[in-house]
């Protein structure tokens, strides 16, 4: 379990242990919660949820593949409903079909786990990852989008967009860029611009960038133009990539980026590449209208 999460969890079990009644007494008492935080005065729950929680960090920092495996194994030992535990060895395997199923496995445990609590109730659709305990879940699903991708099942990982942003309207794992590129790939247009109004103020290259693409592929070439001049003004090292002149080479993928950076670039191409293999001539459109 991350960190913050470990923190909201505990203080939304605080919360429901007092009888709170206004929105004034919710804030006071989330600032109490806050200021003994600070101070190290909350004692987290020793229970088996914990301490699997624990084990599975030490395994994100271990130094190697076994030793990561090894810790993440105690922590199914010590709880075996730790759902992310099960996505941590699953990525672990070297097979992507092999990971699939065992990403399909945990996200059938994880769901039996949320029926349970009811939490696919109706009122609760569209707000996953606002509620805690839907994070692994989704984590997991999220995992299962990237290996589809990664096996080229692009039509099964349009419905698991899809789905993932029916479960969570924010779209806090940032599911749409990547839904923006399959819906171009299969010239789902309509579809593409109703994705788009939906998140509009999303002006990062990852949403910009296949819907360039999206709009060369349509021959609204005035429009896609535009937007690649958007791109580049906000990332050049995106245009950079399309046509092969990238001076540094970014060895592993970044887990973090700035916007504007050579990090953001990569991640950015790198997700949209299969896109851009299947209309190549959309390389010569950025050359044309950024180097010609």
């Amino acid at each position: 379990m991350k960190e913050s999460e470990k923190i909201l969890k505990e203080l939304m079990k605080h919360l429901d242990s007092l009888e709170i009644e206004t929105e004034e007494e919710l804030n006071e008492e989330t600032q109490k919660f806050i200021d003994k935080l600070n101070k190290e005065e909350i004692n987290f729950d020793d229970t088996p949820e914990y301490e699997s929680d624990e084990l599975l960090e030490e395994a994100y920092e271990a130094e190697t593949e076994k030793e990561a495996r090894s810790l993440a194994k105690k922590a199914l030992e010590v709880y075996p409903d730790n759902i992310d535990a099960q996505v941590f060895l699953a990525n672990m395997e070297k097979n992507p079909v092999n990971r699939l199923k065992q990403l399909d496995w945990a996200i059938e445990k994880a769901r039996k786990i949320l029926e349970e609590e009811d939490l696919f109730e109706e009122d609760n659709i569209g707000h996953f990852w606002g509620i805690i305990e839907t994070r692994p879940y989704m984590r997991a699903r999220n995992s299962k989008l990237q290996e589809l991708m990664i096996l080229g099942r692009y039509k099964e990982a349009v419905k698991e967009s899809e789905e993932l942003l029916k479960l969570c309207e924010n779209d806090n794992m940032g599911v749409r860029s990547l839904l923006m590129g399959l819906y171009c790939y299969f010239e789902e247009f309509d579809k593409g611009e109703k994705l788009h109004e939906q998140y509009k103020e999303d002006d990062t290259i990852s949403m910009l960038f296949p819907m360039t693409i999206m709009y060369y592929k349509k021959g609204d070439y005035r429009k896609a133009e535009k937007l690649l001049n958007e791109i580049d003004e906000k990332n050049s090292f995106i245009a950079d990539y399309c046509v092969g002149q990238v001076e540094n080479e970014i060895e592993e993928d970044p887990e973090y980026y700035s916007l504007g950076s050579q990090e953001e670039a990569y991640i950015t191409f790198k997700e949209n590449f299969y896109l851009i293999a299947s209309l190549p001539s959309f390389i010569n459109f950025v050359a044309e209208k950024l180097y010609i």
